[in-house]
């Protein structure tokens, strides 16, 4: 949780970087700086997915040190698209933007990481079809037999979607010079970006998620997907000067950094729940 909430600062910074570009994009005479902060932006963006990528695999030696294989092949296949989407970002900040291969490998990485969550889905469904089945163990924890209450592979399956989804809009970013796949990438990543915070809202209202963090993290999903919406509406839209381009993008962004800077601080309140700080003195001896 403590690397989630370093890569979070360093994405928010880099989309900071990427806020600043599109602002200055409107001057003709500072053209080259505003190249010159998004290529910084999108290699903090590519740092952060190395904090992400740290995290996943400090997450999988744990579980192997306990000798918990079936997590352990969920956290190496959840690793193996965080190592996807970290490449895309490597190779789209080492372009500069310019790179229609970059989006397609991150796209991967995410369409790896809805499988993943795919598989937990059907997992689900076998374990509540009835209570013969038991529960099935995994990288989130135990899914209960049974209906009712504890019923998940509905959204479990919902999640899934969403990141089906999310993986072909980031996907046809790569052509995002055109019209029609400017604006069905904001659309479907907007329905990705819903669909999970939707599975999120339903699990909270069951009585699944309960922690303090999950207001943030709901915040943050209908922030990401406000901004996947109004990139969609940017793509659409033709507009006359670079001035107007660079006050449309600069919206996108902002509420994209408003979206990372809700879901760090959701990881952060997380870290504070797992390690809480004790107000109370130390007996004396």
């Amino acid at each position: 949780m403590a690397l989630l909430v370093a890569g979070a600062v360093v994405f928010a910074l880099g989309t900071a970087f990427v806020l600043a570009s599109d602002a200055t994009l409107p001057s003709s005479s500072s053209t080259g700086a505003s190249g010159d902060l998004a290529q910084a932006g999108h290699w903090l963006q590519f740092l952060a997915a190395v904090c992400l990528l740290g995290a996943v695999c400090t997450a999988g030696w744990e579980v192997i040190l306990r000798s918990e294989w079936v997590a352990g092949a969920e956290i190496a296949a959840a690793a193996l698209g965080t190592l996807l989407l970290m490449t895309g970002l490597a190779a789209f900040a080492a372009s500069n933007g310019s790179s229609a291969a970059a989006p397609v490998t991150g796209a991967v990485g995410i369409g790896v990481w809805a499988l993943l969550v795919l598989s937990r889905a059907a997992r689900a469904s076998l374990a509540e079809q009835g209570p013969g089945h038991g529960a099935v163990e995994g990288a989130g924890g135990a899914v209960p037999a049974g209906g009712g209450r504890g019923r998940q592979a509905d959204l479990w399956l919902a999640a899934a979607i969403g990141l089906f989804a999310l993986a072909i809009g980031y996907g046809f970013t790569s052509a995002a010079g055109s019209t029609g796949a400017g604006i069905a990438a904001g659309l479907l990543q907007a329905i990705g970006a819903g669909t999970l915070a939707g599975s999120v809202a339903v699990a909270r209202t069951r009585g699944m998620l309960s922690s303090r963090p999950v207001p943030g993290v709901l915040a943050g999903l209908v922030l990401l997907a406000v901004s996947f919406l109004a990139y969609a509406i940017v793509a659409g839209l033709a507009f006359g000067t670079l001035a107007a381009l660079g006050a449309g993008l600069t919206v996108v962004t902002a509420v994209e950094l408003a979206a990372v800077a809700a879901l760090g601080l959701a990881a952060w309140t997380r870290v504070r729940e797992l390690y809480p700080v004790s107000r109370t003195p130390a007996p004396s001896r």
